[in-house]
């Protein structure tokens, strides 16, 4: 027979060793309150501003979980971001929200969050491989296939255009294109006159579209933008070009509050709603750190926004709509 002492004693330890166990699994990476950190490519960007402010906004709601939100200024850089994410590491930080500039040359970055064992959230733009615990984006091909889709109900299937490219070897880049190519691409009356990288901002598309118009005027009917303040650029020259609305065809992504603004004057004529995930991921990181189930991709619906469904998502008070 067991000895009733020992039992009793051994329950007891099993019962602590249980409670253990039942702790570390809601809590599997420590109990709060947490510091939450992001790492971001740039904050010169609208868009990737707002994934910011808005994630920060959002953690303030769990002021019994979250107790820092830290965010970094990658400044358009992969050293810079690689740098600002192994300073968050030594900054204590319990969980790391980033978008990279780059899948590849963000590599370094998110082997130094493996190293360190800490949870990642990925936002927006892929990373190589999948050392990563959830990835929050909206899906690009499609995006692109349906903006090629609407080219060809505006145009036919006959006509030149010009693309505006964001970041080279980034994710977004590679599919807005490939997504758009795979539709356009199926009809040889179709013509790519040049395509010219403008990095997701307003500014250095404005050179490139001025000399477009030096090189060729009269010659194209559409310039596909793979976001707003790119496209938003192309319309400031063609304003001062003495161009009108409507009389070349502006394909935007992102759903910028500008870009609606600019489908309800008719100088854009589609754009992509792009959610930032910022909100998203302080609430999908919270239930991480909880220790409750989360998918390992979380894919955001993104619609087509034209003249026809702009005032159903049109806020003048939001720069962008989540």
């Amino acid at each position: 027979m067991y000895n009733r002492t020992l039992t009793l004693a051994l329950g007891a330890v099993l019962s602590v060793g249980a409670l253990a166990a039942a702790q570390a699994q809601d809590n599997p990476y420590g109990a709060p309150p947490w510091t939450f950190c992001m790492a971001q490519d740039t904050m010169d960007h609208p868009w990737r501003s707002f994934m910011v402010t808005s994630a920060a906004e959002q953690a303030k709601k769990y002021p019994e979980f979250i107790e820092e939100f830290i965010f970094t200024d990658g400044k358009g850089t992969n050293e810079k971001q690689i740098a600002d994410v192994e300073d968050l590491i030594s900054r204590g930080c319990d969980l790391i929200m980033m978008s990279p500039r780059e899948a590849q040359g963000l590599v370094p970055a998110v082997d130094a969050i493996k190293e360190a064992g800490l949870p990642l959230v990925v936002l927006d733009r892929e990373i190589v491989g999948d050392d990563y615990n959830v990835f929050i984006g909206a899906d690009n091909l499609p995006i692109g296939n349906g903006l090629g889709e609407y080219a060809l109900e505006l145009l036919g299937t006959e006509w030149n255009f010009l693309e505006l490219e964001g970041i080279p070897g980034a994710t977004p880049t590679i599919q807005r294109r490939e997504g758009f190519h795979a539709i356009i691409g199926q009809h040889d009356g179709i013509v790519q006159l040049d395509a010219q990288p403008a990095n997701y901002d307003l500014a250095p598309a404005i050179p490139i579209v001025e000399d477009w118009l030096t090189k060729h005027r009269g010659e194209f009917q559409a310039i596909y933008a793979h976001n707003d303040p790119m496209i938003l650029g192309a319309v400031n020259v063609l304003k001062e070009a003495g161009y009108e609305p409507g009389e070349i065809t502006l394909i935007g992504v992102d759903g910028q509050r500008e870009a609606f603004e600019a489908i309800r004057e008719g100088w854009v004529q589609a754009t992509a709603i792009y959610p930032t995930g910022g909100a998203l991921g302080v609430d999908t990181a919270v239930k991480l750190m909880l220790g409750r189930p989360v998918p390992k991709r979380i894919i955001s619906d993104a619609p087509i926004i034209t003249a026809d469904n702009v005032d159903e998502f049109y806020d003048p008070d939001l720069q962008y709509v989540r």
